[in-house]
């Protein structure tokens, strides 16, 4: 049944594991500790119903098959159950080969990073949530969990606006690729538009339009130009164990700070070595850090 419903559908996405990490769950009232609001989906008719929220809630340009379908529900059914840090850790991994298989799905990520966060993992869990806005940048849940993960990892001051920021307003409102829909969009008006300038009589009128609608294709041009720059050129990361950064790339090197870097510190990739990695963190400076206590993405 399953199989003729995703073959059915065409493009299909997987919902979020359903999980609030911060004090006030998704029913309204607070809670003194991390909340999983709804109850694991059983056999058919839950797997069945599981596969009409994927093609309800989030669309992805991919369909996933039904391996994917199914390894997506064992990771749901081992985090709906998950008792010790452990079993989240296996939930994590588990939403992990999902990913490996090739279906991207922000989604996934979220999901992944609720499992690490349960896990006491807050450096992967802001990894996850990172990518995950990628795909989500409107979710109110998942914005909620990333502020409390960096909360609890000290960088939430860290992270502020800058200029540009504020200027492009609108920057994490948009995924990167409806920005790309949204650019392209704005080319074929202007074409159109300087098209009908050269048929119709009303052509000074036309020309104001198509003047406004270029200004805002060039703004959403460097909005995407912005996005193209961060997602493909920079590689970001975050500390997953206390560190101590270096002024070189072994432990022989003096200390890079003051202070250890905590769990869920997050960082720029400036360059590689070996085992190490130059690193810089926003209000702190440029340290070497090794490979093993990081998550790249």
């Amino acid at each position: 049944m399953l199989e003729q419903f995703t073959e059915c559908c065409g493009r299909a996405g997987l919902v979020g594991a359903g999980v609030l990490l911060s004090n006030t769950s998704r029913r309204g009232h607070k809670s003194a500790k991390f909340d999983v609001v709804r109850k694991p989906l059983q056999g058919c008719r839950g797997f069945c119903l599981l596969s009409l929220l994927m093609l309800l809630a989030t669309g992805c340009g991919t369909v996933p098959d039904l391996e994917t379908s199914r390894r997506f529900q064992g990771a749901e059914e081992t985090f709906a159950t998950a008792k010790s840090a452990d079993d989240f850790v296996q939930a994590a991994a588990q939403f992990q080969e999902v990913l490996d298989g090739g279906f991207q799905s922000g989604s996934v990520y979220y999901n992944q990073g609720n499992a690490w966060m349960q896990a006491g993992q807050t450096g992967r869990a802001i990894a996850a949530y990172r990518l995950a806005q990628r795909s989500l940048p409107r979710d109110p849940y998942l914005a909620a969990n990333l502020r409390q993960a960096l909360v609890k990892s000290g960088n939430a001051e860290a992270n502020g606006k800058s200029i540009l920021d504020y200027v492009f307003f609108w920057q994490n409102s948009l995924s990167y690729s409806e920005k790309a829909w949204l650019v392209t969009l704005l080319l074929i008006c202007v074409l159109l538009l300087a098209l009908a300038g050269q048929l119709v009589s009303f052509q000074t009128e036309l020309k104001r339009i198509n003047a406004c609608v270029a200004v805002v294709l060039v703004l959403a041009a460097v909005s995407v130009a912005r996005d193209w720059s961060q997602i493909e050129l920079t590689k970001h990361g975050a500390i997953v164990a206390s560190t101590v950064a270096r002024k070189g790339g072994a432990d022989s090197y003096e200390p890079a700070f003051n202070q250890s870097l905590v769990d869920g510190t997050e960082f720029v990739v400036m360059s590689e070595q070996s085992d190490w990695l130059q690193i810089q963190v926003v209000g702190i400076g440029a340290g070497w850090v090794p490979v093993r206590n990081c998550v790249t993405y």
